[in-house]
């Protein structure tokens, strides 16, 4: 009998134990709340705020007629990738809306929202091209490819850059901007056969005075894979797809 009565007394204590560590915690949370404003009355329901408002992308204005290619390049940012399907592209920019649009009404699209917007091509020659987005869009989907090319060019800001991508890998970047030059990797062949060891690199930025520009970039972009200039090769009447993120 003095067993039960002993038995009984100590769970009666860790009971009690508990209910004390749990009402310190209690108390301190309280006070907490109370210190920071935070304290609600008793019997007062809790406020529930509302998520904050779920913006969509703007539906474009865009015509699906099929058009061009038509020539792009100036003051703009593009990816050229290696793909057989739109799709493929689409489907790594995930976007919230998607339109089918011609080259005209929808690389009018991304130049009115260029970080808000991208043009997604159909096939040319192997390659998929996408134009506008922002930049760690680009970087983030470059590496999703077996061959991906970027390409920049603001002479505004004096900005302009072109980057290689090979299975994962950054093989070529380089860029100025304004002066400030980056160069990664060693130059390709079609660089060089370009003449663009004449640019300056971070050791000689401040002595050589040979500076890339908007043609350049076109050139390199050519010379890699697709034209935006589509001034040599012909293709038929195709439409895209405006992407909105």
């Amino acid at each position: 009998m003095e067993q039960v009565e002993l038995s009984t007394l100590v769970i009666l204590a860790v009971i009690l134990f508990f209910l004390g560590w749990w009402f310190k915690g209690w108390v301190r949370r309280l006070r907490q709340q109370v210190e920071n404003g935070e304290a609600v009355e008793p019997g007062a329901e809790p406020v529930l705020q509302a998520p904050p408002p779920v913006i969509l992308p703007t539906p474009a204005e865009v015509s699906q007629e099929p058009d061009g290619p038509v020539p792009f390049g100036y003051k703009s940012t593009w990816m050229a990738l290696r793909c057989g399907d739109p799709e493929q592209v689409i489907a790594a920019l995930r976007p919230r809306l998607r339109q089918s649009a011609n080259w005209t009404t929808g690389l009018a699209a991304v130049e009115a929202q260029p970080e808000g917007r991208v043009f997604v091509s159909p096939v040319l020659e192997g390659w998929v091209l996408a134009v506008g987005g922002p930049q760690a869009l680009q970087e983030e989907m470059a590496v999703q490819f077996s061959q991906a090319q970027l390409f920049v060019s603001h002479r505004t800001s004096n900005c302009f850059g072109w980057e290689l991508y090979e299975n994962g890998q950054c093989r070529r970047r380089y860029a100025c901007l304004d002066g400030q030059v980056e160069s990664v990797g060693e130059l390709t062949p079609q660089e060089r056969a370009l003449g663009f060891d004449r640019f300056p690199t971070p050791e000689n930025a401040d002595t050589c005075e040979t500076l890339p520009d908007e043609e350049d970039v076109l050139d390199i972009a050519a010379a890699w894979g697709v034209d935006p200039r589509f001034e040599k090769a012909a293709y038929p009447p195709s439409a895209g797809w405006v992407c909105g993120l």
